[in-house]
């Protein structure tokens, strides 16, 4: 269910890039360059926050954490 949700995030934010993409090439002054310029960058990071849901990519604290528990169980 959580991939599916990181997918169909992933695919909007995508389209939504598609359609903002023609008017960049209108930019005139230095404020719609800065916030096209944050919009990118909030692009990137939703891209890759789903990406990283997808492709099931876990921090290493996790992982640690995971790592303890089962020595954990294993002594029991």
């Amino acid at each position: 269910m959580m991939k599916r949700n990181a997918l169909l995030k992933l695919l909007i934010a995508c389209y939504f890039l598609y359609l903002a993409l023609p008017s960049i090439r209108e930019m005139t002054t230095s404020a719609s360059s800065l916030f096209w310029a944050a919009w990118i960058v909030f692009f990137v990071l939703v891209a890759g926050a789903n990406l990283g849901v997808l492709l099931d990519i876990k921090s290493g604290k996790s992982v640690e954490h995971s790592e303890n528990k089962r020595i954990f169980v294993k002594q029991n």
